[in-house]
């Protein structure tokens, strides 16, 4: 053996090796391109009817922080890897109920694809096939944000034609809290219904000394941040005559709502109880019958929280405009109604009127499509619809981000 017969021994181990190692990067790469093709395969299991793509991608991105209804979105490419749109899963918790839909966007993050209902329970009775059916055709090709029709505003702001609850009975109806809250005071709730639409609302409390928290509010010996008590309570009780259902006040988790201007405080308790005075109302149990089962009598005892009203010279933005409103006209064509001011959606016909007007958070001015919705499940058709809403949310943010 000499130095030539190593150096071709050497060689040839060198050759092995390089062919070994070319070989078990083949397979390795065979083995990720397989469990990619298989991963693409289920991709396109789920999600092809919504939008069918060569390749999707999940996206890793910081925006979902800010949107907790996202729970994922992957990109959609096509064969040449070409952007052809999103996938975005969402599952929004409402008041009272879930609701989770999959759908599409396309690339620009303007128009809504295909939607369909992973899940709706809570809210009314569960939408039949038929009914998805029909949304669908309503929603394809739409441009986002989406809103149902009715919440359009009429010719005159406080003539919005939204519809009542179901099953109100004309009357007056009271409820408040089980105990006094942190500050000392024991809020209470009351709605007048006519006709069968809330006409009037009152929020109020009063503490042991008999203040009440709009009183001392006014006198500053009850302080909030932003505008004082009254004035908050003032706004948020006219946007729920205006509105007429307490969900869409829009109240977040943490008790506040973004649709209002002017009002900061925490409404969960107004909603609460406002939620209850509609269940009385519902059930013809009038606030003089839960005054007797309240004070165990059979007559009230005259110790009920007394009414406050606005008074004639101290009213919010020194106006004279009470809760009460009259029966709205509706409107054959209110799409074409265009009185929406300002980029943060409120509405200013005058200075006595001063509220914030918007859908799932967005302005009005924003909303650029309406649908007839299905109308005997306006209240399913709304919940899916906020899907979609805050689906735009996250494409907004997110194309802003990486764009």
């Amino acid at each position: 053996m000499n130095r030539s017969f190593f150096k071709g021994l050497t060689l040839r181990a060198i050759i092995c090796v390089v062919l070994t190692m070319g070989f078990l990067i083949s397979c390795l790469g065979y083995a990720r391109s397989v469990a990619r093709s298989g991963q693409q395969e289920k991709y396109r299991e789920l999600y092809g009817s919504l939008l069918m793509a060569s390749e999707y991608r999940s996206l890793n991105t910081e925006v979902l922080e800010n949107h907790e209804s996202v729970l994922e979105v992957f990109s959609a490419y096509d064969e040449s890897g070409r952007l052809i749109g999103y996938v975005l899963d969402v599952k929004k918790q409402m008041t009272d109920g879930v609701v989770h839909t999959q759908m599409s966007i396309s690339e620009d993050g303007e128009n809504l694809m295909n939607i369909r209902v992973v899940e709706m329970s809570g809210i009314g009775e569960a939408l039949t096939d038929e009914q998805v059916d029909a949304l669908r055709v309503q929603l394809a090709g739409k441009r986002i944000p989406v809103s149902v029709r009715k919440d359009l505003p009429t010719d005159v702001y406080k003539q919005m034609d939204y519809d009542p609850l179901l099953g109100l009975h004309d009357g007056v109806y009271y409820a408040e809290a089980e105990k006094t809250a942190s500050d000392g005071y024991k809020d209470y709730c009351e709605i007048e219904v006519s006709g069968g639409r809330i006409i009037r609302v009152e929020w109020n409390a009063v503490n042991e000394l008999s203040h009440t928290r709009y009183d001392d509010s006014i006198s500053g010996e009850y302080k909030v941040s932003g505008n004082i008590w009254a004035e908050q309570s003032y706004r948020l009780c006219n946007h729920l005559v205006l509105v007429q259902d307490p969900v869409k006040l829009a109240m977040k988790s943490d008790g506040k709502t973004e649709i209002i201007d002017g009002v900061t405080i925490d409404i969960s308790t107004f909603v609460a109880l406002v939620n209850e005075c509609i269940a009385n109302s519902r059930s013809s149990y009038t606030k003089e019958q839960y005054f007797r089962d309240l004070r165990g009598s059979d007559e009230t005892t005259g110790d009920e929280p007394e009414e406050t009203t606005l008074p004639e010279n101290q009213t919010p933005d020194n106006t004279k405009e009470t809760f009460e409103t009259a029966a709205p006209t509706a409107t054959s064509e209110p799409s074409e109604i265009g009185v929406i001011g300002g980029e943060d959606g409120v509405v200013s016909a005058d200075a006595d009127n001063i509220l914030s007007d918007s859908v799932d958070g967005i302005p009005l001015s924003e909303i650029r499509t309406y649908i007839d919705g299905i109308p005997e499940a306006q209240e399913q058709t709304a919940a899916l619809l906020s899907t979609v809403n805050e689906a735009y949310k996250f494409m907004r943010e997110y194309l802003n981000w990486v764009g």
